[in-house]
């Protein structure tokens, strides 16, 4: 009668931890910015700038009032074991057209810069491995884009577009390690105050696997036992 008890016994006790085996092999990621305010909230705030840029409450506006480049970046932490990012901001072109004779027209740059040490604490002293440059812009819109980089509509409206780009990250660069977002606005055209850029909505998404254990592994002891008081409980009926 029980004969071949233990054979189905064993047949069964096989799908718990195939189960197991495949739910552990998958590990789990984990998204999320690693900038802060990239909303311009009420202030500039989280944000290094310079030249003449100030916040409207929810945007950063840059201004050619000055001659001297205005600029702003942010810098944030990567994780490890990280996989891919994705850039996404909003940009307002408002750049002028004019351009006195010998001049160069006003021109906007975005760049992603990337490295192992912090960035510090300005721009033209900044440590970086890598740079990403993003796109230039001038009055005739956007110009030497990224590879892959997107522009749509943007949620803001009239004179608004979306930028996005992802897999920043060049192969083989993986965390720990620092991503600095930079924006330089610069007055080359001869006159000043004609001119207006401005970015709002900024996030730099990374995805990395997470370092924790998965909450899985932990059946692993209590299914290793079960199988023990089966495998007792076979043996008493051979």
């Amino acid at each position: 009668m029980f004969g071949h008890l233990p054979d189905r016994i064993s047949k069964v006790r096989c799908i718990p931890l195939v189960a197991l085996v495949l739910a552990l092999s998958f590990e789990p990621l984990r998204a999320a910015s690693i900038l802060t305010n990239g909303g311009f909230t009420g202030s500039l705030s989280s944000w290094t700038a310079s030249g003449t840029v100030f916040n409207t409450g929810d945007s950063a506006v840059f201004s050619d009032s000055v001659a001297t480049p205005t600029a702003i970046f942010q810098s944030g932490a990567l994780p490890l074991d990280l996989i891919s990012m994705e850039l996404v901001f909003d940009v307002f072109n408002g750049v002028s057209p004019s351009v006195i004779g010998g001049f160069l027209p006003d021109s906007f740059y975005a760049t992603l810069y990337l490295g192992v040490a912090p960035f510090g604490s300005s721009l033209a002293g900044g440590n970086f491995d890598q740079a990403v440059g993003l796109f230039d812009m001038d009055s005739a819109g956007a110009f030497n884009t990224a590879a892959g980089a997107l522009f749509g509509p943007s949620p803001k409206g009239a004179g608004w577009a979306r930028f996005t780009l992802s897999q920043t990250t060049a192969p083989g660069f993986t965390g720990p390690g620092f991503a600095t977002v930079a924006f330089e606005f610069y007055n080359l055209n001869g006159t000043g105050s004609d001119s207006v850029i401005a970015v709002d909505n900024v996030s730099l998404v990374t995805t990395a696997v997470v370092p924790e254990p998965s909450p899985l592994a932990f059946l692993l002891p209590a299914g290793a036992l079960l199988l023990s008081r089966r495998r007792r409980k076979n043996q008493a009926f051979s």
